[in-house]
C-alpha cells in the first residue's frame, strides 16, 4: 500500500494512504524514519510503500520502502 507523510508534529509523523486522503494516521517519526532509512526531518512529503496486514493486534505494517 502507498502512503505519503503529510506533516510532523513534534515526534509524531502524520501520514495518509495515497489513494484515500480522507483519513490521517499517526506513528513515531523516529521509528518511521529508521524503517525508511532516512532522517526524520526528511519525512514530510515523502512517499513510501509497505505491507499492511490485519491481525490480532489490529493492523501491522511491514516491509517499508521509499517510493
Amino acid at each position: 500500500m502507498a502512503f505519503v507523510v503529510v506533516e510532523l508534529r513534534g515526534a509524531v509523523a502524520h501520514f495518509r494512504a495515497v489513494d484515500d486522503s480522507s483519513r490521517t494516521y499517526r506513528t513515531g517519526a523516529t521509528t518511521l524514519a529508521q524503517q525508511l532509512g532516512i532522517d526524520p526531518s526528511d519525512l514530510p512529503g515523502r512517499h513510501y510503500t509497505c505491507r499492511v496486514t490485519s491481525d490480532e493486534y489490529g493492523v501491522t505494517r511491514s516491509g517499508f520502502e521509499l517510493a
